[in-house]
């Protein structure tokens, strides 16, 4: 047992004295990686500077398209019947859904009720009714 103890202690105080021979890692990464960088006055006036000119050139532009989008809108929208889903379908079964028995967009407007449509329609969708088919 004494001989147990022995070499624990020695393994311990040999590893004890690596640990010492080595670096921290505060010592290693420290000139890498300052905690309280200090910036000199010039420093920061030139990153205020950068920073100015990216909202001085992108707060204009984005306003912009944010207005262009907008006033035209960005979508095309179209009148035309699209075929059903059927694989929505499925969730019809799921109990307890914030929609109820209906599955998402079985009864939209836009989408058609048969699939092909029937010879003679026109393909686009009619606006005479609300957009609910119950």
């Amino acid at each position: 047992m004494q001989a147990l103890r022995r070499a624990s202690s020695a393994v311990r105080s040999a590893l004890n004295s690596n640990r010492s021979m080595h670096k921290s890692a505060e010592d290693t990464w420290s000139p890498f990686f300052p905690k309280n960088p200090t910036l000199t006055d010039a420093q920061t006036a030139g990153n205020v500077r950068k920073e100015m000119v990216g909202f001085v050139l992108l707060g204009p532009i984005g306003g912009a398209l944010m207005v262009y989008d907008f006033i035209y809108g960005l979508e095309s929208h179209s009148d035309k019947l699209i075929p059903p889903y059927p694989w929505m379908r499925m969730r019809k079964n799921a109990p307890d859904m914030p929609w109820g028995k209906d599955a998402l967009f079985e009864y939209h407007t836009y989408v058609a009720t048969e699939w092909p449509l029937p010879e003679g329609h026109d393909g686009k969708v009619s606006h005479g009714h609300s957009g609910d088919h119950h």
